[in-house]
């Protein structure tokens, strides 16, 4: 792939790349909807990347080329404002405003960009894509800028440029990932954490359902307007409580004064950082089928807890968990659309596969499947002027 970039970039702007970098997809496992209550957030890093080439003009003027799509999209330094027409490099006009705003001096650039992620069905192709840019720009203007200014800059173009609802993990696992392993990052203080994934003898596939995301903003935001509902009537600012600090009996039947939506909202977030310490400890012990079924109720709670599954997510998983072999599954993303997580013994994916005809026949689309493996963190390919 670096190769391929690389002639891409050659052949848009007749000159060579002096920078290449690439950032990973993300794939969360558990507690994705935790970040307003500072919970936990289990995912790793994807063997599949999204890569950024980059070199420098004498102007101040901005070229962004997309290898997937063959476009070209222009801007200045000057000119970083959103504009419709830029679609997709919008998300890069965000990095490079927000490095500006940091005091970072920035001339024109030429930057191509090559994804290997699938858009639109929860692997943080998005995020991977500004974390990239970001990498790219501080390689290339040697800024020599911390990870976590890098992460900030590459947050801020998706929530405030870009106005969208992400979450702050998406970033920071995609620059920290390491191969093999899986990443618990704590919200509350930004530790992150790791613990092997032992891909000798479990496979974890991706299947995209062929569904599209369609879970809004406002839908995002009334997951906080509830945490903050329970925060209030349970008094937990008061007490300086988190999330974390409940137990499952404190909101497991009807709490005076809170809404019953706010109360299994909330209850999923408490359970989801309990399934996370039980996954961790099953895994690492060796019992995945006590791991595959914790796997499974964590789907269960985000289809009627959070409400956020839709039939063909529901099916895919159910499907799942009856195969031999298969320990268990889970929705992965924003919701009502968008890929399952499925984990298993290696030998039991043909029979997974096998069981996939069905969906075609149900739903009128065919399931895809593809295997992941816990991968890279943030890499750089290439450094120095061309």
């Amino acid at each position: 792939m670096i190769e391929q970039i690389s002639a891409f970039h050659e052949k848009e702007y007749r000159k060579k790349p002096s920078v290449i970098v690439s950032v990973p997809g993300k794939m969360d496992l558990f507690g994705e909807h935790g970040e307003y209550g500072k919970g936990c957030v289990l995912s790793l890093g994807i063997d599949r990347r999204f890569y950024v080439a980059a070199s420098r003009r004498s102007d101040n003027s901005l070229r962004f080329y997309s290898g997937n799509l063959n476009e070209r999209k222009k801007s200045t330094l000057s000119g970083l404002k959103f504009k419709r027409e830029n679609r997709w490099a919008n998300y890069c006009k965000g990095v490079i405003h927000s490095l500006m705003d940091k005091g970072c001096t920035l001339q024109g650039m030429n930057i191509t960009l090559f994804s290997e992620v699938p858009m639109g069905i929860g692997l943080a192709s998005s995020s991977a894509m500004v974390l990239a840019t970001a990498l790219a720009v501080n390689e290339l203007f040697e800024l020599k800028l911390p990870p976590l200014t890098l992460i900030e800059a590459a947050d801020w173009s998706e929530k405030t440029f870009m106005g969208l609802r992400e979450s702050f993990a998406s970033p920071m696992v995609c620059y920290h990932a390491r191969p093999n392993q899986l990443c618990l990052l704590d919200l509350q203080n930004l530790n992150m954490d790791y613990f092997v994934f032992p891909a000798n003898k479990l496979t974890l596939l991706a299947t995209d359902s062929q569904v599209t995301e369609t879970m809004s903003d406002e839908e995002k935001a009334e997951f906080d307007a509830c945490c903050r509902e329970c925060e209030e009537v349970l008094g937990m600012k008061q007490g300086k409580m988190l999330f974390r600090d409940l137990s499952q009996n404190d909101l497991s039947s009807t709490v005076e004064g809170l809404s019953e939506r706010a109360r299994r909202v909330c209850l999923h977030q408490v359970k989801e950082n309990i399934r996370i310490c039980d996954f961790r400890k099953s895994l690492t012990s060796g019992a995945y089928d006590v791991a595959g079924r914790i796997l499974f109720r964590s789907h269960e709670s985000l289809r009627d807890n959070l409400e956020i599954s839709c039939p063909e997510l529901d099916w895919l998983t159910k499907r799942a968990v009856e195969t031999e072999g298969v320990y268990g599954a889970r929705m992965i993303g924003g919701g009502f659309g968008g890929c399952t997580v499925t984990l298993m013994n290696t030998e039991s994916t043909a029979d997974y596969e096998a069981r996939l005809e069905e969906y075609d026949r149900i739903f009128g689309f065919k399931a895809s499947v593809f295997p992941v493996v816990p991968g890279e963190g943030a890499s750089v390919h290439l450094s120095g002027e061309a």
